[in-house]
């Protein structure tokens, strides 16, 4: 599979992979992501989320965002499908509140997990199966319908698929708990150009001080601030892996007001300047 697979994109795109042009080298996608783990093991992660993808397991990232392999085992392969953001909110709509709550905040899945329907992995490779016969070629006509149809058919068979105790954990589980996942999904989306505790805090609707008091509870004492910093340092780096953009480009597109301000800040969490972490990337 071509690098440029992993991109932004204008229609539904299939393929089958290893990922191997993500070791090391995080990507940057605007688009709708599913990944469907069918050999071998590996982690993936989103910044300041980690996810162990092994054979069965699923991982829907609404809204793109980064994706980095890590440690993958000689056999991993997966198989994924990119959605573009128009086809995916179109086929949202008619769907349970309560079930695109848990898709955003869980966007994990393990297919055959103990308590899980046996045949509930089947259908997953089988959807892939459709996916592959319709997207791995050119379609000349009707595939908008065909796209749409496709995704919200099968975005509606995983809802009738999550068992019911597990739709309801959204509501079930604690607020604190779910302030967590909020969070961190808007860091995902936002970090590139809200780098401040206050635009988070205020778009869950608490107080800078107790988003504090949530975050250090279920991220072992670390602070939001830490997290955010996190989540924008591994977006700076993507950026920096373009030699065709300057730091100061790279600088105005993540918000900062001159590129020295970003250059202090990339230090600050990495231990070098954004000259020597290219230098280094150039001679790995």
């Amino acid at each position: 599979m071509r690098k440029s697979f992993y991109s932004d994109t204008p229609e539904i795109q299939y393929g089958e992979t290893d990922m191997a042009e993500l070791v090391r080298n995080p990507c940057k996608f605007g688009c709708d992501v599913q990944i469907v783990c069918t050999h071998g093991t590996a982690g993936i992660s989103t910044g300041v989320q980690n996810h162990r993808m092994r054979r069965g397991t699923e991982l829907f990232l609404l809204g793109g965002g980064l994706v980095c392999v890590k440690d993958p085992s000689p056999d991993f392969k997966v198989r994924m499908l990119l959605y573009p953001k128009d086809v995916m909110l179109k086929a949202l709509v008619p769907l349970d509140t309560d079930f695109l709550n848990y898709l955003h905040q869980y966007p994990y899945f393990d297919h055959l997990e103990e308590d899980g329907r046996p045949e509930e992995w089947d259908e997953v490779l089988q959807w892939m199966d459709m996916a592959a016969l319709l997207f791995s070629r050119r379609i000349p006509r009707y595939r908008r319908y065909i796209e749409h149809n496709f995704l919200q058919s099968m975005l509606m068979c995983l809802c009738n698929a999550v068992p019911f105790k597990r739709s309801l954990e959204v509501r079930e589980n604690a607020r604190r708990q779910n302030i967590c996942h909020q969070f961190v999904r808007l860091i995902r989306e936002n970090s590139a150009q809200e780098h401040l505790l206050p635009f988070y805090a205020g778009k869950l609707g608490i107080s800078p001080r107790y988003l504090n008091d949530v975050v250090a509870e279920y991220f072992d004492g670390r602070t939001p601030k830490e997290l955010i910093d996190a989540q924008l340092t591994a977006e700076i780096k993507v950026q920096l892996d373009n030699p065709l953009l300057t730091v100061s480009e790279i600088a105005g597109y993540f918000n900062f007001p001159e590129h020295t301000s970003m250059s202090r800040f990339f230090k600050r969490n990495t231990g070098l300047s954004p000259k020597e972490y290219r230098m280094q990337r150039r001679s790995l």
